[in-house]
């Protein structure tokens, strides 16, 4: 090979164990030689390249060292352009005329082996019926944002060149992508023969730089005939996608990145402010770190949570903030790595609601990929349309396992029947699982949502504190059950004649049992019989939610409501029913009361997703709520 034969004349290496090969599966890549007598070990330099073949900003300007020089190789590019733009376009245009000197430039035999116009398959080089491969994914508006990026920078450093008089500028109009980049020292590098090896995730290499050279040493054994990978870090699809053009089936370390579209004046804006005035450093750190983590994602710690393995800690810690209600905001914690809601009694309700919001946005994604894609059945006719089909169905299989996960803790909120045990969490995990239609997952990827369920600890420690209308009733004791369904369906089919709206008002009707169950709690005949859960709760809302600050306003149906319990004495219906245990001063249907229930129905409920993995096997099956009532466990 032609690269191999000059990276040796420049005075590089390629160790005798391993040989450059070729087939169509894995193009040109580095493996081990098929007859070499034994695996080659650990700490193997397999090849090198010279410091003096490497191409950076270092040759644009000239740069020496005791050690080294780095040459321009007669491409000289104006000192007040070098001056007046970034390194990163001095980089570019230094190689643009490397590019532009053909078979009299000193690289040229190692740019040929690198992707020529027209061969690149970046999105940004995507033809139209490529481009119909990736629509409903971020990459299209990512590829404007991206070019609009590169056009406005072309275009500012050519008007420089202009104005410095540069001999050639109309030459300088193509765009040569570099498409195996290094980061060293925060300076783009060229890595002649160390880029030929293609990526692997997690591949143990090493690149190392001695004063002459800089080796790729393996860090692993590796046995005769099977391939020596590269290692670009843990790169997600897009990003190989994006910078590289390709991207891997199954990728150990795919993730999405996530926008929140965080408001300036949000309760989240305003604890990272206040973040930032405690911690100035923080202020360096540009990206957020909103992440979902494939299920097989390899780079957790051994005492991540079950949810954070798959929702970043940055992006669900954000989540809770923006969907807590104020009495969780009002405990925000804020340290230099986090900004969360503590673990607390009461706090359960942030989290949920977390988990919930993600789950609406993992269906609404799910559909609109699956939307996007229904025409996708054709076969890729190009390599563009085959990684663009890669990157997609990773999405999809991503998206999926993240939302059974989401839903699983959701799911245990909702139970109230079984226990805690590990036997009782089997169960309930199948029939959890047991709504995935057959064949949707691959084995591998089922078990591998069962072990990220079960062999790491929720942040959720308890089952049960989600609860529907009707299932409120079961937080009294059984002897008090069937009398207070029985006040309550009272009220509420009197009510409702004169109030319409309130059968379909889920707040209102979350407040006349809230109600119900308060004036339970603080009556003193009832409260020596109640569950320590029940009156720690109710204990807990009569603090946190004091009845003189409760704000005045109610909606329409509300407001209908408490007219017609005034109107009607419908309090005194509670001992017909069978509610004996009701004092006249405990608020049942008190109007002040009722107002009270009904700011704390706001702030207690929670809206999940209905049958959300109705989304696997029906298509189009829409976003319906379902309205529950946070009720801490103890």
């Amino acid at each position: 090979m032609e690269l191999v034969d000059w990276i040796i004349s420049q005075g590089g290496s390629l160790n005798d164990c391993v040989r450059v090969a070729q087939d169509a599966s894995r193009g040109v890549h580095i493996q081990v030689k098929g007859d070499w007598p034994q695996p080659i070990s650990k700490e193997t330099k397999v090849l090198s390249t010279p410091i003096g073949a490497t191409m950076s900003y270092f040759n644009a300007v000239g740069f020496q060292t005791p050690d080294a020089t780095f040459s321009k190789h007669g491409v000289e590019l104006p000192q007040a352009f070098i001056d007046a733009v970034a390194v990163e376009e001095t980089s570019t245009f230094f190689l643009m005329g490397q590019f532009l000197r053909g078979s009299q430039g000193f690289w040229y035999t190692y740019l040929r082996t690198l992707p020529q116009p027209g061969e690149l398959n970046t999105p940004l080089f995507f033809g139209e019926e490529d481009v119909d491969w990736i629509q409903g994914t971020g990459i299209p508006e990512a590829a404007v944002q991206r070019y609009q990026v590169w056009d406005e920078r072309y275009e500012q450093c050519m008007a420089k060149l202009e104005e410095v008089g540069f001999e050639g500028i109309e030459e300088y109009t193509c765009v040569v992508e570099a498409s195996r980049l290094a980061e060293d020292s925060g300076v783009s590098v060229l890595l002649p023969l160390i880029d030929l090896p293609n990526h692997r995730p997690l591949a143990k290499v090493e690149w190392r730089a001695g004063s002459s050279d800089i080796g790729m040493v393996v860090l692993e054994d590796v046995g005769p005939g099977h391939e020596i990978s590269n290692n670009y870090g843990p790169r997600n699809n897009e990003q190989l996608l994006m910078n590289y053009g390709f991207c891997l089936p199954n990728n150990p370390t795919d993730y999405r990145i996530i926008k929140l579209g965080v408001k300036p004046d949000s309760h989240l804006s305003k604890a990272k402010t206040r973040q930032i005035e405690m911690f100035p450093e923080v202020a360096n750190d540009k990206e957020d770190h909103y992440y979902i983590f494939n299920v097989f994602y390899p780079l957790l710690g051994p005492d991540t949570a079950m949810e954070h393995s798959i929702f970043s800690p940055a992006l669900f810690n954000s989540l809770t903030i923006m969907h807590a209600n104020e009495r969780e905001r009002k405990q925000i914690e804020i340290t230099e790595s986090a900004i969360s809601i503590p673990a607390a009694y009461g706090n359960g309700h942030s989290k949920l609601a977390a988990l919930s919001q993600i789950s609406f946005e993992l269906i609404s994604h799910i559909m609109m990929l699956e939307a996007t894609g229904q025409d996708r059945q054709l076969q890729p006719t190009n390599l563009k349309q085959t990684f663009a089909q890669i990157y997609r169905n990773g999405l999809l299989t991503l998206d999926k396992a993240a939302l059974v996960i989401a839903t699983w803790t959701l799911a245990r909120a909702r139970e109230h029947t079984r226990g805690e045990s590990w036997e009782d969490i089997k169960t309930l995990l199948n029939e959890h699982m047991s709504q995935i239609p057959e064949g949707h997952f691959p084995a591998e990827t089922l078990s591998r949502i069962r072990v990220r369920i079960l062999e790491r600890e929720s942040l959720l420690k308890k089952n049960g504190e989600l609860f529907r209308l009707g299932e409120l009733f079961g937080l009294l004791p059984a002897e008090m059950q069937a009398a207070s369904r029985e006040c309550f369906n009272h009220v509420l089919a009197q009510a409702g004649q004169q109030v319409p709206s309130l059968q379909t008002d889920p707040q209102a009707l979350f407040s006349l049992v809230l109600c119900l169950l308060v004036a339970t709690g603080r009556s003193s005949h009832a409260r020596p019989q109640l569950s320590s859960r029940l009156t720690r709760w109710v204990d807990f809302l009569v603090e946190q939610y004091p009845l003189s600050a409760v704000p005045s306003g109610t909606s329409e149906t509300m407001g209908q409501l408490i007219q017609f319990v005034q109107s009607e004495q419908a309090q005194a219906w509670a001992v017909q029913d069978g509610v004996h245990w009701l004092s006249d001063d405990c608020g049942w249907l008190d109007s002040n009361w009722l107002a009270w229930a009904f700011t704390v129905a706001e702030a207690e409920m929670v809206l999940i997703p209905h049958e959300p993995l109705q989304v696997l096997a029906t298509e189009n099956p829409g976003l319906p709520k379902l309205g529950c009532l946070y009720v801490p466990q103890e």
